[in-house]
């Protein structure tokens, strides 16, 4: 049998959420940096990360890692992190699961008891000390990119939620940051559903009510990590966390760039001192430590460099076949509406400022440039529900796109059924 894709790959899970490294079977991409290769990836090879990403061969919140010879001299290997919906600057729980992976398969020079490995992200170089004991990985600890809290005490106004008040910090992405305990949310796996809930509304509101922009990454412009944070512990941590990321599903680790973010934040607000462990749980009970190991302040804004401590176990190697006659060319995801796919191509990037307020009893989205709703395609409150020729929907008239929307650009809320 003939296949038009066979792609190598190592999966492992960090502290429980699942990272998908691609190690064969993808060319390099063309491209003389790493953002112009992560470039090309989104406008003409969009497919890989679905494909690996979403059902049949992944699902939940399946992120995968595009392994790289390094651009930059300083590094050993370049990455691209493809999560559901984002090509990320950074992701903790991916870093972790590469710096294990390369050195638990020998593609460097393992030395005990640590093994230095660096990455090149596209938020910069990660350092990372894999911890090595009788030829075993035990642990890994990455000194992430300067983290730093760009908004504080900020207020929004959501639908069903109310006012709140909310912090926004960097810790290779963007995370608005929400006091769970004041909201009497529970961060727990068996409560996802409340969680998910709350976090749409909030990404919805800070999207269109604040300006989110890194003071010296212009290109790093927008927030859709929300994360809920709580003085309630399982283990014995400092704190417990909770992180829904695009589309809307609950990262089962404590998050690598979100307690970045979250060290950022209790480090400015003056609650965590430098090289003072900060021990963060997440909804299964695992946890990172973090702590700020130097900290610079430029241009009014106080910038923490982290680090983070992890730890992540392979669980499979295999091979990722694509037959010409499969109806799922890239994938497919169910009972996840309101998202948009292939979320930094170019197209997305014009419809960026339609914003979908999916909450889980609404099916109303807003222009909020021309301050216009729409119903939700295939809603009960769709008066023309009409079928794309993928049978997934339709989009509402103004974006300007047309059907190009149906080629997994756009911003604009979908169907239950993605593809």
């Amino acid at each position: 049998m003939r296949f038009s894709r066979v792609i190598q790959t190592i999966d492992s899970h960090t502290e429980g959420n699942p990272t998908r490294v691609i190690v064969g079977g993808v060319r390099v991409p063309p491209g003389a940096t790493l953002l112009e290769k992560r470039g090309w990836l989104m406008e003409n090879d969009d497919a890989l990360r679905r494909l690996l990403n979403f059902e049949p061969r992944g699902g939940g919140l399946m992120c995968s890692v595009l392994l790289l010879p390094a651009v930059d001299p300083a590094a050993d290997f370049s990455v691209v992190i493809m999560e559901q919906d984002e090509y990320v600057p950074m992701c903790g729980h991916c870093i972790i699961g590469t710096a294990t992976t390369v050195v638990a398969t020998g593609m460097v020079t393992v030395e005990e008891p640590v093994t230095t490995v660096r990455l090149e992200a596209p938020a910069g170089i990660i350092t990372c000390a894999v911890r090595v004991d009788d030829g075993v990985v035990r642990g890994v600890t990455f000194e992430n990119a300067e983290s730093f809290l760009l908004l504080r005490d900020e207020r929004i106004e959501t639908a069903s939620l109310g006012a709140l008040v909310v912090d926004v910090a960097f810790g290779g992405d963007f995370y608005t940051i929400v006091d769970a305990d004041a909201l009497e949310i529970e961060l727990s796996a068996r409560n996802i559903q409340q969680i998910a809930a709350a976090a749409i509304e909030v990404r919805a509101a800070v999207s269109a009510q604040l300006t989110v922009r890194h003071p010296e990454r212009p290109d790093i412009d927008r927030c859709y990590m929300v994360e809920f944070t709580s003085r309630h512990t399982t283990s014995g941590g400092d704190g417990r966390n909770a992180v829904i990321a695009p589309p809307d599903a609950l990262d089962r680790s404590p998050c690598g760039t979100g307690t970045s973010a979250r060290v950022a934040q209790l480090v400015t607000r003056g609650d965590l001192a430098l090289h003072q462990p900060f021990k963060q749980e997440g909804p299964l009970g695992t946890y990172f430590t973090g702590q700020a190991v130097k900290a610079e302040e430029r241009g009014g804004v106080l910038y923490v460099t982290p680090q983070v401590s992890g730890r992540a176990f392979i669980t499979g190697m295999g091979q990722h076949v694509l037959d010409p006659g499969d109806p799922f060319q890239s994938g497919f995801r169910v009972g996840v509406p309101g998202v948009r796919d292939g979320a930094a191509t170019k197209n997305a990037r014009r419809c960026e400022g339609r914003v979908a307020l999916a909450q889980a009893r609404s099916s109303i989205w807003i222009d909020r440039q021309r301050h216009r709703e729409y119903p939700l395609p295939g809603s009960a409150r769709d008066p023309d529900a009409r079928s794309s020729p993928a049978g997934t929907g339709h989009h509402p008239t103004g974006c300007g796109s047309g059907p190009r929307c149906w080629a997994s650009h756009c911003s604009a809320p979908r169907s239950p059924m993605s593809s």
